[in-house]
């Protein structure tokens, strides 16, 4: 059994966020790491589901309340290989109440090589959305692009949670 089975297509899914930064004008060679990739689902039942089959795939894991709803972090027992990234946190979301996001794979975030106020200036031409930009614990910048996302910030997930 593959992780591919539970998550879907995630190459395909890089490719589209990459194609996106790159048109916002991002390069690759701004991040230190592809730290992990995020998956929404819609119901409490499918959180459950899944997260039982990618406990399969964990060495460690956390499934702890944030922002109103359950998060499921796991660092991978072998990590996702995308190009030249080796991406070894996967991050499961559970709704919100007020959910109102299809399942899938929804974000990708990066650690950046630079301080967030020096690469948010660097791209100031970026709408960025900045609602965890003073958050106490990783801050990070934003940036949608329709059907997912990518996000910046300073430390590995698996760091901050201590995977």
């Amino acid at each position: 059994m593959h992780i591919e089975s539970n998550i879907g297509d995630y190459k395909t899914f890089l490719d589209n966020i990459f194609q996106n930064l790159e048109k916002a004008g991002f390069t690759r060679d701004e991040f230190r790491e592809l730290d992990h990739i995020a998956y929404r689902t819609e119901t409490i039942e499918r959180y459950e589901e899944i997260k039982k089959e990618l406990l399969e795939f964990s060495q460690s894991h956390s499934d702890k309340m944030f922002g109103g709803r359950r998060i499921l972090v796991c660092h991978l027992k072998r990590p996702l290989i995308f190009e030249e990234f080796s991406i070894a946190g996967f991050e499961l979301l559970a709704p919100k109440a007020d959910n109102r996001h299809k399942e899938g794979l929804e974000h990708a975030e990066f650690v950046i090589k630079t301080k967030l106020p020096e690469f948010r200036e660097k791209h100031n031409e970026i709408d960025f959305d900045l609602r965890a930009y003073n958050r106490e614990d990783n801050p990070e910048l934003v940036i949608e692009f329709g059907d997912c996302a990518a996000k910046f910030h300073t430390q590995s997930l698996l760091d901050v949670r201590n995977i």
